[in-house]
This record gives C-alpha cells, sequence and structure tokens, in this order.
C-alpha cells in the first residue's frame, strides 16, 4: 500500500489460452521484424498486450472509493466508485473444486482462498481481493477496517467473531 491506495492483483484477465496467443504471436511478430514486415509491430503489440493483461481492485482510502481494474501494458483502467459508511469489514473462506477425469481415471483438485469483502448491506457489498495464506488475508483487512473505520467480522469458521482493531 502507497500513498494511501491499497492495490490487490486478483490474477489474470484472459485465459492461459489467450495469454499463450499472445505468446506465439509476440514471437511472429519478431519473426516479421527479421523480414521488415509492416505488420510485426502490430503482431508485438497485440501479443504483449494479451500475455501481460490483469485484473485487480483498488481502495482509495482518503476519497473512501473503490475500483475494479483491468492493467493493460501497465495502465491501469477502471471505473472509480463512491464506498457509501460501510456495516463492517469481513474475511470468509471461497472454496474451489475442480473434476478431472480421462477414461476411467478421475481426480479432484481442491483449494480455498481467504476474501476480504466490504459490506454496506445485505445488497451493496465491494470486493477487496483474495489471499492464500489467512495471516495475509487478515493482516490487510485489519488494515483496511482501521483506515475506513468500520468493524471487522472473521467469517473463515462456522462460528462468526467479530476481532477488535
Amino acid at each position: 500500500m502507497k500513498n494511501n491506495i491499497y492495490t490487490k492483483q486478483s490474477g489474470r484477465f484472459a485465459l492461459p489460452q489467450f495469454q499463450m496467443l499472445g505468446i506465439v504471436l509476440f514471437i511472429i511478430g519478431i519473426g516479421f521484424i527479421f523480414r521488415l514486415n509492416p505488420w510485426s509491430a502490430l503482431l508485438i503489440f497485440v501479443g504483449v498486450t494479451l500475455a501481460t493483461m490483469t485484473t485487480g481492485v483498488q481502495i482509495d482510502f482518503e476519497k473512501k472509493m473503490h475500483r475494479d481494474y483491468i492493467r493493460i501494458l501497465g495502465f491501469k483502467h477502471g471505473k472509480w466508485v463512491n464506498i457509501p459508511t460501510l456495516d463492517y469489514v469481513t474475511v470468509f473462506v471461497e472454496a474451489y473444486s475442480q473434476n478431472m477425469g480421462v477414461a476411467s481415471i478421475s481426480a479432484t483438485d481442491t483449494f480455498k482462498d481467504f476474501k476480504i469483502g466490504l459490506i454496506v448491506s445485505k445488497t451493496q457489498h465491494f470486493d477487496a481481493g483474495g489471499y492464500v495464506n489467512k495471516v495475509e488475508a487478515f493482516k490487510a483487512a485489519e488494515n483496511i477496517a482501521k483506515k475506513l473505520d468500520a468493524r471487522l467480522l472473521d467469517y473463515t469458521s462456522r462460528d462468526p467473531e467479530w476481532i477488535n482493531v
């Protein structure tokens, strides 16, 4: 966090196939440079753009604003939205599972993320990113709760628990 702005990169914007396509286009563009082909610059530009697009979340604590952004070529694009008075900040577990199978062989891969949510009301909330590590998630959530003057709810177990910040 710098300049009173919280930034959490969520992950890649495009599917891995599009990232691989971006790398292939970049390599083809480099090959076209040696042939002095005018299309090389376009292929390199599109390739680098596809390969590097990411998404994330930013919170400006001074202005009390939030945005989901897409980062393209290092520039973040997204609309800032005012955050109304928060009811509370929560940390919760989001579990995922992926079933894989070929012929008679099957497997299930499960994993979980610790997500931070900014809760305004039952119908309005904002995402503040996800963490693999529970300690990191709580450290970030405590900081957000302090700076936005809100309560913190630990919803990582069956019994929710309020945490003093």
